[in-house]
Formats: structure tokens, C-alpha cells, sequence
């Protein structure tokens, strides 16, 4: 081992230690800042979300209108739906 530094064991079994060892849970404010974060996501997700159902609806009644209205031009009634 030439080059090489000597080690104290102390140091060597310490680098060799598993690191899952020295694992402290975490702190109540660490939980708090991880619950508001997940809190804060969902709430982004389900904002998305509305939005596309939103424009998604948006788009449905714009398609609508467009039939009714050709329809209209047409000078046929619009259909309607089945009733049962």
C-alpha cells in the first residue's frame, strides 16, 4: 500500500458504517413543511384538472352552438334526445 495514507480503525470502520444507521426521523416542523407541500399539490392537481374539464366543456358548447346553428341555417329543428 504504497502512497497511501494510514488510517486510524476508528476512522476506517466509521467510513465503512452503513449510512441508514445515522437516520433520525424527521423533525415536526420537517412534517408540517412536507404535509403543506403534498396540501399544496393536490390542490394545484385538482385546479389543473378543473381547468381542462373546463375548457374541455367549453369546447363541447361551442360545438353545440355550431350544430344548432348550421342546423338553423339549414332550416331543420334540432334534434333532441331520446326520452324513456
Amino acid at each position: 500500500m504504497a502512497g497511501r495514507k494510514t488510517e486510524s480503525s476508528s476512522a476506517f470502520f466509521a467510513r465503512l458504517r452503513p449510512k441508514f444507521l445515522d437516520w433520525e426521523p424527521p423533525t415536526e416542523a420537517e412534517k408540517a413543511l412536507a404535509a403543506k407541500r403534498r396540501s399544496e399539490a393536490k390542490a394545484a392537481e385538482l385546479k389543473r384538472v378543473n381547468d381542462l374539464a373546463a375548457t374541455r366543456e367549453a369546447e363541447r358548447a361551442a360545438e353545440r352552438k355550431l350544430r344548432r346553428e348550421r342546423l338553423a341555417r339549414q332550416g331543420l329543428a334540432p334534434r333532441r334526445g331520446r326520452r324513456g
